[in-house]
């Protein structure tokens, strides 16, 4: 056992720790049984690294004290900053994603309450956000696109699909970077999917959100609304863009322009996650995402009147499945 686990276990009086799968982060999952708690989880960070600026451990105790008295999120019962680990309120596994496979039937009841967590992140902590907070002095910049579009490069097209990504694609991307970043004036939680939110009763609860930084007021609704997990029904897609255009009071079409360069953005982002986990981490959960987060692309290009993007979408779909089914052979 990690000799830092077993400190916090005893120090904690938890007991019988069982790893869980947890997300795409470096962070380590223990579901523990706790003394008074019935369970909780011990969530262990890997130990800092002195040449990042960001500290994902201390950023999301500082994200969760600025959410919670706004939004639902895991309650913190310890810290051991020494251990980097922290005891967690044990939210079940019952994601949005579980839960709207089990129950298709809710799945406008629940695209209403996301919706209501967009808006506020548009909207109340946007506008209640210090402007000297870490979260607000980090933004989706030129930088951060690079390196976003540099991992989508080497871990999709050049790990996963095997080849590179075409010329007209690389300056497609600079432009979609050159047209959003100067409209990261709004906070986003940066990770917003279905496996993100934990459904606990008649709540949502938003996890993973150390990442937060300013980003384009269409960021998180790209995201959720053209999410590698999960694809919404046309009503629930529909009430999901038209609450976020009612609260930034803009038109359809202007919604749409930019919500086109960010789901483009976003969903290429996502790409390089996936192809990642697979194949470094051999998590074969993500492989569902890779053909989904495709077909949200194909849609995109169509959407745009992009022909040369429609038909080369349609090659990669293609050549994912193959790969896909390769790997399980």
């Amino acid at each position: 056992m990690e000799p830092r686990l077993q400190t916090v276990l005893d120090r904690w009086e938890c007991r019988n720790p069982r790893p869980l799968s947890g997300d795409a982060g470096a962070r380590q999952y223990f579901r523990v049984d706790h003394p008074q708690l019935g369970t909780a989880l011990v969530v262990l960070y890997p130990l800092n690294d002195p040449e990042k600026l960001d500290d994902p451990y201390f950023d999301y105790r500082a994200m969760q004290a600025f959410l919670d008295p706004v939004v639902r999120v895991a309650t913190i019962i310890q810290c051991a900053d020494e251990e980097r680990c922290m005891l967690m309120e044990d939210l079940g596994d019952v994601s949005l994603e579980r839960h709207l496979t089990l129950h298709p039937e809710e799945e406008l009841q629940r695209a209403e309450e996301v919706a209501h967590l967009l808006t506020t992140w548009l909207g109340l902590l946007t506008d209640g956000a210090p402007s000297r907070a870490f979260f607000m002095l980090r933004a989706f910049d030129h930088e951060k696109f690079q390196f976003e579009w540099d991992y989508c490069r080497r871990h999709f097209f050049q790990d996963f699909l095997q080849k590179d990504p075409p010329g007209w694609l690389e300056r497609l991307m600079a432009d979609i970077h050159a047209g959003l970043e100067p409209r990261a004036r709004y906070l986003a939680h940066r990770d917003f999917h279905v496996r993100n939110l934990m459904v606990r009763g008649d709540q949502l609860v938003v996890l993973d959100f150390q990442d937060a930084r300013r980003g384009a007021a269409t960021y998180d609704l790209a995201s959720i609304l053209f999410d590698g997990y999960w694809d919404w029904a046309p009503e629930a897609r529909d009430l999901l863009v038209d609450r976020v255009r009612q609260e930034l009071n803009w038109s359809e079409r202007t919604l749409w322009e930019e919500l086109s360069l960010s789901a483009l953005q976003r969903n290429f982002k996502a790409l390089g996650t996936f192809g990642f986990q697979l194949l470094q981490r051999k998590k074969t959960y993500f492989a569902p995402a890779i053909p989904r987060t495709l077909r949200h692309i194909l849609g995109h290009f169509q959407r745009m009147n992009h022909g040369e993007g429609v038909l080369a979408t349609e090659h990669w779909i293609r050549l994912a499945e193959k790969r896909l089914l390769k790997g399980e052979e």
